[in-house]
């Protein structure tokens, strides 16, 4: 039996990866407003019937190019520090990499927006990569690893909000230089963060 080719142009991989990397591009610099079909084609250097070969609406890809490259490794590791430390090495390089422009405005955006599209991005971004780090770090709570009376919230908002703070203030060009020191960092401040915990625990069992 002969088949049918199907309808239709045929996927070309390199010219959707084009595509993602410039949708990611131009949010960043134009935000929701400023993101069409038109702009991105031009950006992408392909044809816009190229685009809507694969997408009908700009909002599905939006969140195709965020689900395509910004990908969270979650919880990494089997012990507090070293999670924290793999976490905090995956958002300095993500804030500060090729698609920091889109990482931030989707932060920047949410805050002033209910529009679906940005909440599912800022979800895909932020909330449910740290919902998975605090619910592992609650597991450590669980077992004893990290004592009963220390907060994972404030643990993790410590660390979560100490890597946006670094990002976002530290200037255009101190960035390829910080970006050799991202490992010593992570370790300095996820260490700086349990010597606080540790301390407090021999405080407590002292006045006890």
């Amino acid at each position: 039996m002969q088949q049918t080719a199907p309808l239709g142009r045929p996927r070309n991989d390199l010219a959707d990866i084009k595509i993602l990397q410039s949708a990611l591009r131009l949010y960043g610099e134009a935000g929701w407003h400023g993101f069409n079909f038109t702009k991105i084609a031009a950006k992408a250097g392909v044809g816009k019937s190229s685009m809507y070969a694969r997408w009908t609406e700009r909002e599905e890809l939006l969140i195709d190019a965020f689900r395509a490259l910004v990908v969270s490794p979650g919880p990494v590791g089997e012990d507090p520090r070293t999670i924290l430390i793999n976490e905090i090495e995956y958002r300095l390089r993500e804030y500060l990499g090729p698609h920091r422009g889109a990482v931030r405005r989707v932060f920047v955006e949410m805050c002033s927006s209910s529009i679906p599209v940005i909440t599912e991005a800022y979800e895909h971004v932020y909330v449910r990569p740290i919902k998975e780090i605090n619910v592992r770090l609650w597991d450590f709570k669980k077992a004893g690893i990290i004592p009963g009376h220390i907060s994972v919230t404030r643990l993790l908002d410590a660390i979560e909000g100490s890597v946006l703070m670094r990002t976002f203030c530290l200037p255009e060009e101190d960035v390829e230089c910080f970006l050799t020191e991202v490992e010593e960092y992570a370790e300095l401040l996820v260490d700086d963060q349990l010597r606080g915990i540790n301390t407090t625990s021999m405080r407590i069992v002292h006045v006890s």
